[in-house]
C-alpha cells in the first residue's frame, strides 16, 4: 500500500509539490512527537505506526498487534466497533501510565489513532481537584463555623444573663431572654435544613417527562402563594409537548429557589412580575425565569455561587449553590444576567429528548 496515498489522499498536484520537495505526508507523521497508528479494520490490521508510537506504547520487542488495541479501546471481540469511537478520545491503563487515545476516520475502512501519555497531565488534574477541593472544603467549614458561632455566642451570653439574674428579672424580662434564645435556636435551625436540602438530592431519579405538564403542576403549587405577595407569574405557553430528562422534584426545587430570590429581589418595586418563558433550540430545552426587581451590581453576580455569600439580612448563601448542584447532576446549565435597578434573567438549558414510546408512558 503506498503509505502517503493511503494516509493523506492529497490532491496530485499537492502530492507532486511534496515529492519535489522531498518529504512526504507520511514522513511528517513518522517525525511527530505524539503517537499515530493506522488501523484498517475490515481487514483487521496495522498498516501504519510512526516512531512515537512505540515509544508510548513501549511495545518496540512485542509490537501491539490489531487484536490488542481493539480489546484496549473497544471492550469487544467484534471486528468492527472502531466507528463507534470516532471523534472520541479514551484513556487506557499501561501499567502505571495512562494513556490516552483519540479515533479519527481517515479513509472509508481506515482509522488514525492518535496516542498520548497523559500520566502527568492526569496526575496534575488530579492534584488541582484536589487542592480546589480542599480550599471549597475550607470555605464552607467557615462559612459553616460563622453561620452557627453568631447565633451560638448569642445564646450562651443571653444564658449566661439568666443564669445570674434568674431571682431578679420579672416575668417580663425572662420571657424577652427565652424569645431571644429561641430567635437564635430558630436561625441555626433554618442553616441546618439549608445544609440538609443541599445533600437530600445526591441520587436523583432521572427520567423522560413532558416539561409542559410539570410547569402546570409547578404553578399550581406556587402561584396562590406570589398571588398574596403581589407578584404576578407569568406562565410559558407550551403549544407542542417538549420532553427532557430530568428528577421532577430536583426541578422543582431548583426552581422554587429561583423564585425566592426573584420574589426577595422584588419587594418594595412597582409592578412585580415574574415571567417564565419556553422554547427550544439546538437539541435544547430553554427556560428562562425574568424579574423586574433590584438587579445586582457587578460585584454580586461575581459571588453568586460562593457558599454563604449573601446580601440578605436572613439568607445564608446557600440558595444559587444547590439550585446550580442540582442542574448539574441533571445535564442543565445555569446563566445568570443581571442589571442593577432593572431585574434579573435567569437561563436553564435542559437536554431535549424525543417523546417516550408508547410501552414506556404507561
Amino acid at each position: 500500500m503506498n503509505e502517503t496515498l493511503a494516509l493523506a489522499e492529497p490532491s496530485s498536484r499537492l502530492h507532486v509539490a511534496a515529492t519535489a520537495s522531498g518529504w512526504s505526508y507520511a514522513e511528517v507523521l513518522r517525525n511527530l512527537d505524539i503517537g499515530i497508528v493506522i488501523v484498517a479494520e475490515l481487514i483487521g490490521s496495522i498498516v501504519f505506526r510512526n516512531p512515537a508510537s512505540f515509544d508510548i506504547l513501549q511495545d518496540d520487542i512485542l509490537p501491539w498487534s490489531f487484536a490488542d488495541l481493539q480489546a484496549r479501546l473497544l471492550d469487544t471481540g467484534t471486528l468492527c466497533g472502531f466507528a463507534n469511537l470516532t471523534g472520541t478520545t479514551q484513556t487506557f491503563q499501561l501499567g502505571p501510565r495512562l494513556i490516552g487515545c483519540s479515533v479519527h476516520l481517515v479513509s472509508p475502512g481506515h482509522y488514525c489513532l492518535i496516542l498520548r501519555d497523559v500520566t502527568d497531565k492526569t496526575r496534575l488534574e488530579s492534584i488541582a481537584q484536589a487542592v480546589n477541593t480542599m480550599d471549597n472544603i475550607g470555605f464552607i467549614f467557615s462559612g459553616i463555623r460563622h453561620e452557627i458561632g453568631n447565633p451560638l455566642n448569642s445564646i450562651k451570653m443571653t444564658i449566661s444573663v439568666l443564669r445570674k439574674n434568674l431571682d431578679n428579672f420579672s416575668r417580663e424580662a425572662l420571657g424577652e431572654y427565652v424569645e431571644r434564645t429561641y430567635a437564635e435556636v430558630l436561625r441555626m435551625e433554618y442553616l441546618l435544613k439549608s445544609l440538609k436540602n443541599f445533600s437530600l438530592f445526591e441520587q436523583l431519579d432521572i427520567a423522560r417527562h413532558e416539561l409542559g405538564t410539570f410547569l402546570n403542576k409547578f404553578f399550581a403549587l406556587v402561584e396562590e402563594d406570589f398571588a398574596r405577595q403581589g407578584i404576578l407569574l407569568q406562565r410559558p405557553p407550551v403549544l407542542d409537548p417538549v420532553w427532557s430528562d430530568f428528577d421532577p422534584r430536583a426541578l422543582h426545587q431548583a426552581l422554587l429557589n429561583l423564585l425566592t430570590n426573584a420574589a426577595d429581589a422584588l419587594a418594595g418595586r412597582p409592578w412585580p412580575h415574574i415571567a417564565f418563558t419556553l422554547r427550544c433550540a439546538d437539541k435544547l430545552v430553554l427556560l428562562s425565569v425574568e424579574d423586574n426587581g433590584c438587579g445586582m451590581s457587578a460585584e454580586q453576580q461575581r459571588l453568586l455561587f460562593q457558599p454563604f455569600c449573601t446580601t440578605k439580612l436572613t439568607g445564608n448563601g446557600l440558595g444559587l449553590v444547590i439550585t446550580q448542584k442540582l442542574l448539574a447532576k441533571m445535564n442543565a446549565t445555569l446563566d445568570i444576567i443581571s442589571c442593577e435597578g432593572l431585574g434579573t434573567a435567569v437561563h436553564i438549558a435542559l437536554p431535549a429528548a424525543d417523546p417516550p414510546c408508547a410501552m414506556e408512558i404507561t
